[in-house]
């Protein structure tokens, strides 16, 4: 059986080679490739590209948030070699996702508050319903946000995080984005709402849509991290290449109408109930 160091360092050499195959270092014999074949030196000139990295990244955790909006950008971001991202949450006891209490996932964290640094490139925070709601009348998220946050060289949420990073008082006077049932709810924290899949006001804040976006987000934080060449390698790794089901059904100004309808009328107690908390968090600040 393999030790954790062996399938860690495993995995990384799998996923060099990769990189190195997506920049056509190694021979092929795809047909594509012998159609169109990289040009002599080219290849060579192109490994620089694939340069290491040490960026320090912490994704917050907390009871009830979505898995999927912490993890659409781990896998991009802990595609980086050189690149630590760690869970970060209040303690370091194991923290249940959404409807882990019906045997879903649950995340082990590496940092607590109290242990996780303070010289952070990036910070990041994902949204969730139940759990949000929480996080968001939470003293000692809101602190532990606070204080990182205003440190870290870039902060960051995905979905319905940014609603707890305006209740931090990260999002003041900046454009942000959220999931498109609680756009409009970014006024309340001092943001200026933007429908856009992903958002970046300067180059210390971004905000990503709902759940999904995260990966979006989670690439072109790699892109911007490693440069253009590593990231095409990096989502060529995960075969990123999207063909919803139903095209233009997960935006809601394409989507069927009665859907949007639907979803709007049914989430109207849930939409109150993050204003009130904000409201709340608005009122212990």
């Amino acid at each position: 059986m393999d030790t954790p160091s062996q399938s860690l360092s495993r995995r990384d050499l799998i996923r060099h080679l990769t990189l190195l195959s997506a920049a056509g270092t190694f021979a092929t014999t795809s047909p594509r490739a012998a159609e169109a074949p990289v040009p002599s030196g080219s290849i060579h000139a192109a490994q620089p590209q694939l340069r290491m990295g040490s960026e320090k990244i912490a994704i917050l955790v907390y009871p009830e948030f979505t898995a999927l909006d912490a993890m659409g950008p781990h896998y991009p971001l802990a595609g980086m070699m050189g690149a630590t991202v760690n869970f970060v949450a209040k303690t370091l006891d194991i923290v249940p996702a959404e409807g882990a209490s019906r045997g879903g996932f649950c995340v082990k964290p590496q940092w607590s508050f109290a242990d996780c640094p303070s010289d952070l490139d990036l910070l990041l925070v994902p949204g969730g319903i139940k759990g949000t709601l929480a996080a968001i009348q939470d003293k000692a998220t809101l602190e532990f946000l606070a204080d990182r946050g205003s440190k870290a060289k870039r902060v960051g949420s995905v979905c319905t995080g940014s609603l707890v990073l305006g209740a931090a008082g990260l999002l003041k006077g900046r454009r942000a984005t959220s999931h498109w049932q609680t756009l409009e709810l970014l006024r309340e924290v001092g943001a200026t709402p933007v429908a856009e899949r992903f958002v970046f006001d300067g180059d210390d804040r971004v905000t990503a849509a709902g759940v999904s976006a995260g990966l979006d987000l989670g690439f072109e934080l790699v892109r911007r991290y490693r440069g253009d060449f590593y990231a095409k390698g990096v989502q060529l790794l995960g075969e990123y290449d999207p063909k919803p089901p139903f095209p233009g059904g997960g935006n809601p100004r394409t989507a069927d109408p009665l859907t949007v309808a639907m979803l709007n009328e049914m989430h109207v107690p849930l939409v109150e109930m993050f204003h009130q908390a904000l409201a709340t968090a608005k009122a212990r600040s």
